[in-house]
C-alpha cells in the first residue's frame, strides 16, 4: 500500500469578515496525495491558495471544511511538527544575530541534543554555501542570503518532509541551481519527501516528480509531470535526410534548424498545420527522405499557461 505525507480531501477555506456579505472562498475542495519520498511541486498565479493551503498544513490557520493530515497524522497534531522542515514565503529574522546565533536558536527550539548541536549547524551553513558568513549579522544580508538562511533552518532537523513556500523567491541563477542540488541532496541522502511552491517553473520541471496546479482556489490538475505532459503538445520535430533543397523551404516555417550530418537535418515545429503537412508530403518529390516524425510534448510552462487560460476562459 502506497504512503503518502501529505493528504486532502475537499479542503476548503472561507474568509469573512463583518462588513463582508458572503464569504470570499480561499480555497475550495482541494483533493490531493503526495506519496512518500516525492518531490512536489504546487503551482498557481498570485491568490490561487497555496500559501492557505501550506498554512492549513502547517496548522497556522484552519480549515473551514474537509480534512489534512500529514505524515500520517492531522495536520494539527504537534508530535509531527519535528519530523517537518518549513521555510514561509516570507521569512522573519533576528537582524542582530549572527547565522551561526540565529541556527543555534532553531536548534535548540528543535531539541537537537548539544552534543550534535553545533556540528548540525555547521553543516547547514555548509550546505546552503554560507559557511564564509557564519559570524556575519543576519542584518547585513542581501535577500537571496537571507533565503538561503531559512532553507538552512528548514533542513537542520534533518526532516521527513519539507514545507518550502517560495523557496526560489530572492534567488539569483547560480543560488537557484544550488537550491535544486540541495533539494534532490535531501531526497536522496536523507530520503525526504519534498512539498514547495514556486513561480519560476523551469526549474520546477527539472527535479519535480508531481505538480498540482491551482487557479482561484481550485484544484485544475495533479499527477507526475511525466504524464501530464505526455501528449499534451501541438508541435513537430522532423528529421530529414538528404533533401537540401526542401529543407530550405521549410527552414522559412520551422522555429529551429538544426543540421545533424552531412546531409542530414532537424527542423522543430511550434504547431502542425496543413501547409506544413504538404510540404512534408512534398519531400518525395525533391529526392528526400523523413526520417522520423515525432509529437512535441509541452514544456511545463507552456501546459501550465495553457490549463489557466482554458479555466479562465470557462469561468468568464
Amino acid at each position: 500500500m502506497e504512503e503518502f505525507v501529505i493528504q486532502t480531501e475537499n479542503l476548503t477555506k472561507d474568509y469573512s469578515s463583518w462588513f463582508r456579505k458572503t464569504p470570499n472562498p480561499a480555497l475550495k475542495d482541494l483533493t490531493i496525495a503526495i506519496p512518500k519520498g516525492c518531490i512536489f511541486g504546487f503551482l498557481g498565479p498570485n491568490g490561487a491558495g497555496k500559501t492557505t493551503t501550506i498554512k492549513i498544513l502547517m496548522g497556522l490557520i484552519r480549515p473551514t471544511g474537509g480534512t489534512a493530515s500529514v505524515l500520517g497524522k492531522p495536520y494539527d497534531d504537534v508530535e509531527i511538527k519535528n519530523r517537518i522542515g518549513f521555510l514561509p514565503d516570507s521569512p522573519a529574522f533576528t537582524p542582530s544575530l549572527s547565522a551561526q546565533e540565529f541556527l543555534d536558536v532553531c536548534a535548540r527550539l528543535l531539541k537537537i541534543p548539544g552534543n550534535v548541536r553545533k556540528q548540525r549547524v555547521a553543516e547547514v551553513l555548509e550546505i546552503v554555501r554560507m559557511s564564509p558568513h557564519t559570524k556575519s549579522k543576519i542584518g547585513t544580508f542581501s535577500r537571496g542570503m537571507l533565503q538561503r538562511i531559512g532553507i538552512a533552518q528548514a533542513i537542520l532537523n534533518r526532516p521527513d518532509l519539507l514545507i518550502l513556500d517560495e523557496p526560489l523567491l530572492g534567488l539569483d541563477p547560480y543560488g537557484r541551481q544550488e537550491f535544486k542540488e540541495i533539494i534532490l541532496g535531501q531526497k536522496h541522502d536523507f530520503r525526504a519527501s519534498v512539498f514547495f511552491s514556486s513561480h519560476i517553473l523551469s526549474d520546477v520541471e527539472e527535479i519535480c516528480d508531481s505538480i498540482s496546479i491551482l487557479n482561484k482556489g481550485r484544484l485544475l490538475c495533479a499527477g507526475p509531470i511525466s504524464r501530464l505532459l505526455a501528449g499534451g503538445g501541438n508541435g513537430l520535430t522532423v528529421e530529414i535526410h538528404n533533401c537540401d533543397e526542401a529543407v530550405k523551404e521549410l527552414m522559412t516555417s520551422a522555429d529551429n534548424v538544426k543540421k545533424t550530418g552531412a546531409s542530414d537535418w532537424e527542423l522543430s515545429f511550434a504547431q502542425k498545420t496543413p501547409e506544413l503537412a504538404a510540404k512534408l508530403d512534398a519531400l518525395g518529390a525533391h529526392g528526400g527522405e523523413t526520417v522520423k516524425v515525432r509529437q512535441t510534448n509541452d514544456d511545463l510552462e507552456t501546459f501550465f499557461f495553457r490549463k489557466i487560460e482554458e479555466d479562465n476562459a470557462i469561468k468568464s
